[in-house]
């Protein structure tokens, strides 16, 4: 992984893994778009801008056929009103996210979060489009509307890095406030541990897709959450409250998992309601797989 700030987020490995994929709006987007992102508005003129290679679920009409009979190759035409998408990552920076776990070579939540977010924002702003940042726990911490261009990119990249986790979380009353920030509709990665209550994460989700973004939710928890590995008497403490409890997880274990599963079924089902894409994941997972896969699946759902 690269380490120098602020690119230290910028994995190599992981952009190499969605290169050549494309992020589309699911649903109808303010702004202009053409061939890759639908718009409600129709009837505008457009300005040719370059050309990029063809990538399989590109509209056959994109193509320009001179092209193709100079070079043998194809390539799809790209017009200035195409460059016109806003994408907000949304991030937990709340004290249950700096949850470190014991094996040095895995990520925590929040630094796993982050490079979630700086590969969106990464292929974002390649695919010319406006990327944005959105830290928050009870209340909007930082941000970054969406812009475009590199300079901006390296804008979001150095908050990342500065990034420390703490204090509570309740994502409904802050999600909607967020969204009056937000007054054009786009695209909005949630990425969060969901440890708010599901109530209150629901309903601060369908604040979101009320106000017609298209989002995409992103349960992010460590590991240890999810297997629950402890075996002796261990002392718990929750990073949001203080609150301590010394327990046997060995015979707690079944039950926490039981709950566990409970609370990720009540998530991923309000997100279905909502209108809202959801993907679980652990920080065990390679970003690079989760992030590729999501794309391709968006990829495939749009043809």
């Amino acid at each position: 992984m690269l380490k120098t700030a602020p690119t230290r987020f910028l994995d190599t490995k992981i952009l190499r893994s969605i290169a050549g994929i494309e992020l589309k709006a699911r649903l109808l987007v303010e702004g202009m778009y053409a061939s890759r992102h639908r718009s409600p508005d129709y009837g505008y003129s457009v300005e040719f801008m370059d050309h990029r290679d063809y990538a399989p679920g590109d509209e056959l009409r994109t193509i320009d056929w001179k092209m193709l009979a100079r070079t043998e190759r194809y390539y799809v035409k790209r017009f200035e009103m195409e460059s016109n998408m806003n994408v907000v990552c949304l991030l937990d920076v709340s004290g249950s996210m700096g949850y470190l776990p014991e094996d040095g070579n895995r990520l925590g939540k929040l630094e796993y979060g982050s490079y979630l977010a700086a590969a969106m924002c990464h292929l974002v702003a390649h695919q010319q489009d406006s990327a944005g940042l959105i830290t928050f726990d009870t209340e909007m911490r930082d941000f970054l509307p969406p812009k475009q261009g590199k300079r901006h990119l390296f804008t979001i990249l150095a908050k990342l890095e500065s990034l420390k986790a703490g204090g509570p979380s309740d994502l409904g009353p802050t999600l909607k406030n967020i969204v009056q920030r937000l007054t054009r509709r786009g695209v909005i990665m949630l990425i969060t541990d969901c440890h708010s209550g599901i109530a209150s994460v629901i309903d601060g989700i369908r604040h979101l897709v009320a106000r017609r973004h298209d989002v995409i939710v992103i349960h992010l928890l460590d590991a240890d959450e999810v297997k629950f590995p402890f075996q002796a008497l261990t002392s718990f403490r929750d990073l949001e409250t203080e609150a301590q409890l010394m327990t046997d997880p060995l015979r707690l274990r079944k039950t926490y998992l039981d709950r566990l599963e409970s609370f990720r079924t009540a998530v991923k089902d309000g997100c279905a309601s909502a209108g809202a894409d959801y993907r679980f994941v652990d920080t065990a997972e390679p970003i690079e797989n989760v992030l590729r896969d999501y794309l391709l699946f968006r990829r495939q759902r749009s043809r």
